[in-house]
């Protein structure tokens, strides 16, 4: 199983895979466009990648880690797995055992 930052980095591809006009405008970035902003241009074009796929998770309201494992696992069985541990997290940073965790939210 794949780590929340591995997963994000592939959904993120994934999605500016799925978005060519929003792939096609960050590698078009300029270092005149970096250096504006005291970056270089990898750094600057890291930044509006993960600015334009936090928008759409935004606009669509969807949680991001899950959102992620979905879109960049392909094998079920670990999706359902990696996503399980993932709400686990939540339910012990919330003091709530995992029956009680999954009551709450309906699971």
């Amino acid at each position: 199983m794949k780590t929340v930052e591995e997963y994000y980095a592939i959904a993120k591809d994934l999605f500016l895979e799925a978005h060519p006009e929003l792939k096609s405008g960050i590698e078009n970035l300029t270092a005149e466009q970096a250096a504006s902003v005291g970056m270089s241009v990898e750094q600057l074009q890291a930044l509006q990648k993960d600015r334009a796929y936090a928008a759409y998770v935004r606009e669509k309201k969807l949680d991001g880690v899950l959102f992620a494992i979905q879109l960049a696992e392909p094998d079920k069985a670990v999706m359902v797995e990696a996503i399980e541990a993932y709400l686990r997290t939540h339910a012990e940073a919330l003091g709530l055992s995992w029956e009680e965790f999954c009551i709450q939210n309906e699971l």
